[in-house]
């Protein structure tokens, strides 16, 4: 009988159970952004129609606040549904931009009407906006900011070198609008309820896919670039969620200063 030290043979199990945490990480901090990305969404989408409703008085008028402030990524929202919808060959029809109401107080800020199509093809259409606005806001990143990853490390690396990335930053020709067109697009480029009513089948479509690939002995030769792939995307995409969110924060205490001045101003309070 095969024996070995207690120690050597921990070791051992240790080794062969052990999990790159390394190799999970783009994946950890996507989940763990996202996340994020939805309850800043949300806090944001409550406030700036309170907002709405400080500076105008009425549901109206505050929907109408809040679509302007969004109106760049509301239409960005939707010619990512309509692009992706022309190139899967699915029928559209026209592109509709404005606040409708929906009923139950829900309220539409765009839609584009199309055929209905199988789920491989709708969820890829309803997942068309996250991945458009991402690479928009990466573009912005990459382009107009100079962001590298080199620069994300060495700007946290001390005080003075974040003030002087922050200086840089700021000289950035139309700054502001930049910032702007980041706000909007992050805020607008989640997906609806309505674009996640084909993800489960999707997702099913995926996994049948897999356990075929495996059956057939080809599981290796196919997720051995795709994970590599899906590794680069998801650092990219990580890079678009933080930015997004440190943007995102700056708008949280802007709108929380103008609420509080409005209310002692006015009078007025909104609940939440």
């Amino acid at each position: 009988m095969r024996q070995c030290r207690v120690d050597t043979c921990w070791q051992k199990r240790q080794g062969g159970n052990s999990i790159d945490w390394g190799e999970w990480a783009p994946l950890l901090w996507f989940v763990v952004l996202l996340l994020g990305l939805v309850v800043v969404k949300r806090w944001l989408s409550k406030h700036l129609y309170g907002l709405g409703l400080l500076l105008g008085g009425s549901h109206d008028a505050a929907i109408l606040v809040y679509f302007l402030l969004l109106f760049p990524g509301v239409l960005a929202h939707e010619l990512s549904h309509w692009l992706t919808a022309k190139l899967l060959r699915v029928p559209v029809g026209k592109i509709s931009i404005g606040p409708v109401a929906k009923g139950a107080g829900a309220t539409r800020l765009g839609s584009v009407s199309m055929a209905k199509s199988d789920p491989v093809r709708a969820g890829l259409i309803g997942m068309a906006p996250l991945v458009t606005g991402s690479i928009l806001i990466l573009l912005i990143a990459y382009q107009v900011f100079g962001l590298t990853e080199a620069s994300w490390l060495s700007a946290g690396s001390s005080p003075e070198q974040f003030l002087s990335s922050l200086r840089g930053y700021l000289s950035v020709p139309n700054f502001w609008l930049w910032i702007y067109l980041i706000f909007s697009i992050s805020n607008a480029m989640l997906p609806s309820e309505s674009d996640r009513q084909a993800w489960a089948s999707l997702v099913a479509y995926g996994f049948a896919a897999a356990v075929v690939l495996y059956g057939l002995g080809l599981w290796q030769e196919v997720s051995s670039p795709l994970s590599g792939f899906l590794a680069r995307a998801l650092d990219h995409l990580n890079v678009a969620f933080l930015l997004t969110i440190l943007v995102d924060a700056g708008v949280i205490l802007v709108v929380m200063i103008i609420e509080r001045v409005i209310m002692v101003i006015a009078g007025r309070k909104v609940e939440y």
